[in-house]
């Protein structure tokens, strides 16, 4: 397997193709997609002054931004997650204002009713950033389908696999269900609190995320699969199939029991199809 590593958007990226690649080639594929990831940083991050994120931010009501065709997907890949898990994902800080937005898509424009909107893209960009890295690696230029891209082994993106991708983290010794997934298209992401703590807030509260202590989501993008992962720690069973059937994904989520608890009723859920 040909491995390559990069550091940004606070967390190791890692691009690894198949083993029988060309080592040339995909070095330079490799090269070319750690690129794409550091304009994209600088483009998203709310942490540069002159980033979309930053002007958005100084919008007031009645003034319009043009920006990037890739702050506009964001946000428009944020609208679809956020209505699907009724307001769970809201990519907005402090106000969560997100709903004052207003966005023209055909002539990439912003605009705000209530001001500031603070944007952060931290629940989302990682993934998008993968969705862009994979396109480069699947242009006429490098033409290549065999590889599995990692974003801080947060979210993973795959194609060409089977790639073994285990699921169960501290769980794997307490449920009955499979561990592990062969992925060979789409995404897979984790949430949880084992790392940073309590650190996922519902928006539609501000209490900590904490229906459930652990959560994945499979989608076809990494950056749906990023954002519902993290809604998914505030849904309720309910809306957790709603949001699967709506976003063509599927949840698995950790219940918060005790281990004695697991004879009965298996910890680990899934929403949707596996």
């Amino acid at each position: 397997m040909n491995t390559f590593t990069h550091r940004a958007m606070d967390t190791e990226f890692t691009v690894s193709f198949a083993a029988d690649g060309d080592s040339a080639v995909c070095a330079s594929a490799a090269a070319a997609a750690f690129a794409r990831l550091d304009e994209l940083e600088l483009l998203l991050t709310r942490f540069n002054d002159t980033s979309d994120v930053a002007v958005i931010r100084g919008l007031k009501p009645g003034e319009v931004a043009v920006v990037a065709r890739e702050t506009m997907e964001v946000l428009t890949t944020a609208a679809t997650v956020c209505a699907a898990t009724a307001g769970a994902f809201d990519p907005t800080v402090k106000a969560r204002n997100f709903a004052a937005l207003v966005l023209d898509t055909e002539h990439l424009r912003v605009s705000v009713k209530a001001a500031p909107v603070e944007l952060d893209f931290g629940g989302i960009g990682k993934g998008y950033a993968l969705d862009e890295m994979a396109a480069l690696l699947r242009s006429e230029q490098y033409g290549l389908e065999h590889w599995l891209l990692d974003a801080g082994t947060s979210t993973i993106l795959a194609s060409g696999g089977p790639w073994p991708l285990g699921v169960g983290g501290v769980w794997k010794s307490r449920t009955r269900l499979p561990t592990v997934l062969k992925l060979s298209s789409g995404a897979l992401s984790g949430s949880g609190f084992e790392i940073q703590g309590a650190h996922i807030v519902d928006p539609r509260t501000g209490a900590p995320a904490e229906r459930w202590a652990q959560s994945w989501a499979r989608a076809p993008s990494a950056a749906v699969a990023d954002a519902l992962s993290t809604a998914a720690l505030s849904l309720s069973p309910d809306e957790l199939s709603a949001a699967a059937d709506t976003l063509d994904a599927a949840i698995l989520v950790a219940r918060r029991q005790k281990p004695f608890m697991d004879r009965f009723r298996d910890p680990l859920k899934w929403y949707g199809k596996p």
